[in-house]
């Protein structure tokens, strides 16, 4: 793992910039291979259901009753709770040493944070209703989706624009 000394621009809309690509790549990887491949294909949930639920934080059982235009307003929830999760991190690369020294180690261990913050924090403060708890082989699913397909790409994409 090398060292990053510097890992953002020196302006705010560069730093905004990459928010915005850190969201958007995150959310595309998450709304394809965890809603598209995992629930849609393995677990055969709708990806309507899947955005529904995701409308359903702030709708609460209503966000199932609304068709199409919840599921997009859960889409666009996801996308700008993601842009916010990548915007956290590339503004921290800056501020944390460790973070900028070990930036892949990092972006793993937030994605790990971000499962927690998610999980224990945002949904049971939210309207969503509750979900049994997962078996195990999905437990390991989501901890590794939240690695892998938030975390991982923030940290190649502060790696990248490093050099």
């Amino acid at each position: 793992m090398s060292t990053i000394t510097s890992s953002s621009p020196t302006s705010r809309n560069s730093l905004f910039r990459l928010t915005l690509i850190g969201g958007f790549i995150g959310g595309l990887l998450h709304l394809v291979i965890l809603q598209g491949i995992v629930f849609g294909l393995i677990l055969k949930t709708p990806i309507v259901s899947s955005l529904q639920f995701a409308a359903s934080g702030i709708m609460g059982e209503a966000a199932f009753a609304g068709g199409l235009a919840t599921a997009l307003f859960g889409l666009v929830l996801d996308f700008i709770m993601i842009t916010i999760m990548a915007g956290v991190f590339i503004f921290s690369v800056d501020r944390i040493p460790l973070l900028r020294r070990h930036v892949i180690l990092g972006s793993f261990l937030y994605g790990f944070g971000v499962f927690i913050v998610m999980n224990f924090i945002v949904l049971p403060l939210s309207a969503a209703p509750t979900l049994p708890a997962p078996p195990l082989w999905l437990l390991i699913v989501l901890i590794l989706q939240h690695n892998l397909l938030i975390g991982l790409p923030l940290g190649l994409l502060v790696r990248w624009n490093a050099r």
